[in-house]
C-alpha cells in the first residue's frame, strides 16, 4: 500500500514538473520572439554587407544595462535599439527581441531613471505600427512621451569611391513627441504648431492658449511641453 502511494506521489511530481517546464517555456515564447519587420531586417542584412564600412551605431548606448520589466518584476539586462525599434534583452546565453505585442511590459532602466512603454501609433507608414516612448510624465489624463529616431541609410557612391571612405552610416533624427489619453495604448503625435497643439485639449483651449502665452512655452522643447502637459493634468 505504501509502495503504491509512493509511486502516485512521484507520478504526480512529476506531472507538476512537466506542467511547470511547458508554463515556463510558453511564458517565455509569449515575451520573446525572433521576428521582426521586413524593414528591420532588410536594414540588418545590409548592415551584414557593409560589416565594418559603416559609421555611427543604431544605439545610443551599446552596452547592456539592468532594468526592471513589469507585470514580471524581474529584473533583465537589455539596450534599445533606436534604428529598428526593438528592445534586445539578455536571456541565458542569448540576445533575443522583446515581443512588442504584449503591450502591457513596461520597460524602466535603473540607468538614468528612463521607461520604456509599448504604444500604437496608427498613423505610421510602417508595417509595425507597435514601437518603444520614452515616457516623460505620468498624468492620468495625459502623458507625454518622447520617441528617439535613428535612420540606417547608404552613402551615395561618387566616381571616385565612396564618401569619406564609408558605405553606410546610421544617422540620427530629430526626436518626436506624441501623446496618450488615459491609458489607451495610442500614440498621438504631437504637432510642432501651437494652434495644432492647442485644437488638442478640446474644451480647455482657452486655459492652454493662455498658459502657453504666459510661461512662453516653445512646443518644440521638451522640458516646455512637460510643463505644459503637467498643467493640462491639473485642470
Amino acid at each position: 500500500m505504501k509502495l503504491l502511494i509512493r509511486k502516485k506521489f512521484i507520478a504526480l511530481c512529476g506531472i507538476i514538473l512537466v506542467s511547470t517546464a511547458v508554463f515556463s517555456q510558453a511564458g517565455r515564447a509569449s515575451m520573446f520572439h525572433n521576428d521582426i519587420s521586413t524593414q528591420a531586417i532588410l536594414q540588418k542584412n545590409m548592415a551584414k554587407t557593409y560589416k565594418n564600412n559603416v559609421d555611427g551605431t543604431p544605439y545610443y548606448d551599446e552596452s547592456f544595462n539592468s532594468a526592471t520589466i513589469t507585470p514580471i518584476n524581474k529584473v533583465f539586462m537589455v539596450r534599445f535599439n533606436v534604428a529598428l525599434d526593438v528592445m534586445e534583452v539578455i536571456q541565458d546565453t542569448d540576445t533575443l527581441f522583446m515581443n512588442k505585442n504584449n503591450r502591457s511590459y513596461i520597460i524602466k532602466l535603473n540607468k538614468g531613471n528612463v521607461t520604456y512603454k509599448i504604444l500604437e501609433y496608427v498613423e505610421s507608414e510602417n508595417e509595425d505600427k507597435l514601437g518603444y516612448y520614452i515616457q516623460l510624465t505620468t498624468g492620468k489624463k495625459i502623458k507625454l512621451y518622447r520617441k528617439d529616431r535613428k535612420k540606417f541609410v547608404e552613402v551615395k557612391r561618387t566616381a571616385y569611391g565612396s564618401i569619406n571612405g564609408s558605405s553606410a552610416k546610421y544617422k540620427e533624427q530629430k526626436s518626436e513627441f506624441y501623446i496618450e489619453y488615459g491609458d489607451n495604448g495610442t500614440a498621438v503625435k504631437l504637432p510642432r504648431k501651437k494652434k495644432a497643439i492647442i485644437k488638442l485639449f478640446a474644451s480647455k483651449q482657452k486655459e492652454i492658449k493662455a498658459f502657453i502665452k504666459e510661461n512662453k512655452i516653445k512646443v518644440t522643447k521638451e522640458k516646455d511641453l512637460i510643463k505644459l502637459i503637467n498643467y493640462a493634468n491639473s485642470l
